[in-house]
C-alpha cells in the first residue's frame, strides 16, 4: 500500500471516530436535557402542590390571627367590666361602712370609738 492510501485510511478512521464521539456527546446532551426537562416538570408539579398547601396554611394563619384579635378584644372588655364591678363593689363597701359608722354614732348603747379598720362593727355594745 502506498503511503497516501494509508494516510487517507487513517484520516477517514479518525474522522469516523471523531464523528462517533461527537454523535455520542450530542446524544448524551440530548438525553441529559430530556432528563432535566422531566425533572423540571416534576419540580413544577411539586411546587404547585406546595402552593395549595401554603395557601391553606396562610388562610389558617389569618383565621387564627382573627380569633386572637377577637379574644384580645373580649379580654379587654372583660377586664374593663371587672374594673367597673370592682369600683362599684368598693363604692358599696364604703357606703356600707359609712352606714355602720352612722348607726354606731346614733346608738346610745354603742361605745363608738373611731377606727381606721374596715370592719362590720365599729363600736362595742355597753350591755
Amino acid at each position: 500500500m502506498s503511503s497516501i492510501v494509508v494516510v487517507v485510511v487513517v484520516v477517514v478512521v479518525v474522522l469516523v471516530v471523531l464523528a462517533a464521539v461527537l454523535a455520542a456527546v450530542a446524544m448524551s446532551r440530548k438525553r441529559r436535557r430530556e432528563t432535566d426537562r422531566r425533572r423540571a416538570e416534576e419540580l413544577r408539579e411539586q411546587a404547585e402542590a406546595q402552593a395549595s398547601g401554603i395557601e391553606q396554611r396562610e388562610a389558617h394563619a389569618k383565621e387564627t390571627e382573627a380569633r386572637a384579635a377577637a379574644a384580645r378584644a373580649e379580654a379587654e372588655r372583660l377586664e374593663a367590666e371587672a374594673g367597673d364591678r370592682r369600683s362599684t363593689a368598693e363604692t358599696y363597701r364604703e357606703q356600707h361602712q359609712e352606714t355602720v359608722r352612722q348607726a354606731d354614732e346614733l346608738d346610745p348603747d354603742v361605745d363608738a370609738a373611731p377606727t381606721d379598720e374596715p370592719t362590720e362593727e365599729r363600736g362595742t355594745h355597753r350591755g
